[in-house]
């Protein structure tokens, strides 16, 4: 059977299931809510240790950067730790934590989104590449990671507002001539999100989203079939985004980027994912990318779909093409 996400939709055979085996469907997903639920939300943030990295080591740092490109086994030459400013931004009395660096005689910025579970400084790799193309780049902690405000994740739906602001900020403050937005997994799905429904995404040029989702509903359940308990979906996740949600304080069914990418047709997006996925499967991108051309008089998009690497390790396996057609892509919608 081809993935794509009907198979994670109910239909009239999941529907009679989940009928005739209520109470043992419940139980079951009570259970298995509450391990995915400290899965989710919990992850080191601040001044705390990680050994995702294969060694201790602090996490949100410019050593843990390093560390990433090492275990990523891409090259070390990247910011100088020197040159990396920090950032503190306002949004009615919440903190926002940023990091920026700055290119002489250069008004174009990108903004690095990082995935869940990362960090503004895992972010770093995401954006080095345009900063050797003459841009200047920020990166920031997303809702409820690292030092900004936010307690309980929802896997980038309240990010909205903070990378409103950071927009704002950036074109007010340094006079932006160009923004782009490059986000992997999460960092992604929240670029395509604010394509979508941003007050203010008039003000950018053209976004990178690498290995997003596309529906956080459809995630919670592939994910959980493929790799956490490994029992079809519909055994194990009913009402799961009405628990988090709750959790959250966030309706969640409202991270679902296929219903309104018709309000997202004015700005160019290039799709990557790789077909290898097993975290976040390429199908969710191959589907945003066909839903959102449908809207696009000339098309403005693009697709690239190698068959090659893991979640998020395109821009490691495949550096010098990543490079290549990212750098292109924003020099195609700058002009």
């Amino acid at each position: 059977m081809n993935q794509n996400s009907k198979n994670y939709k109910y239909n009239l055979k999941t529907i009679v299931y989940t009928i005739f085996n209520f109470i043992k469907v419940k139980k079951a997903s009570n259970a298995n809510f509450e391990a995915y639920k400290d899965f989710c939300l919990n992850y080191p943030r601040v001044s705390d240790y990680s050994k995702a990295l294969d060694e201790p080591i602090i996490v949100n740092s410019y050593e843990a950067h390093i560390k990433d490109l090492k275990w990523k086994e891409m090259s070390l030459t990247t910011f100088d730790k020197k040159d990396i400013k920090t950032l503190n931004l306002n949004l009615n009395g919440k903190n926002i934590s940023c990091i920026y660096i700055t290119n002489p005689n250069s008004n174009k910025w990108v903004v690095g989104m990082h995935g869940w579970t990362e960090d503004k400084y895992l972010a770093l790799r995401l954006v080095f590449h345009y900063w050797q193309a003459g841009y200047n780049v920020l990166t920031f902690d997303s809702y409820a990671h690292g030092d900004t405000y936010g307690d309980n994740t929802d896997i980038g739906l309240s990010s909205l507002p903070i990378v409103e602001k950071v927009v704002d900020y950036i074109k007010v403050e340094f006079k932006a001539s160009h923004i782009g937005l490059i986000g992997n997994s999460m960092g992604a799905s929240s670029a395509v999100l604010y394509a979508q429904k941003a007050n203010n995404k008039e003000m950018i040029n053209w976004i990178v989203a690498d290995c997003g989702f596309n529906d956080i509903k459809l995630q919670y359940r592939y994910y959980n079939q493929q790799n956490f308990a490994k029992q079809d979906w519909y055994k194990v996740c009913f009402a799961f985004i009405k628990k988090f949600s709750k959790i959250t304080k966030s309706n969640q069914n409202k991270f679902n980027l296929m219903k309104k990418m018709k309000l997202a047709k004015e700005i160019p997006i290039f799709f990557i994912h790789s077909k290898k996925d097993t975290f976040v499967p390429c199908f969710m991108s191959e589907e945003m990318f066909v839903e959102k051309v449908i809207y696009e008089k000339k098309i403005i998009s693009e697709l690239w779909t190698p068959n090659s690497s893991g979640h998020v390790w395109i821009i490691a396996d495949l550096n010098k093409d990543y490079v290549e057609k990212t750098i292109a892509f924003a020099n195609k919608n700058e002009k």
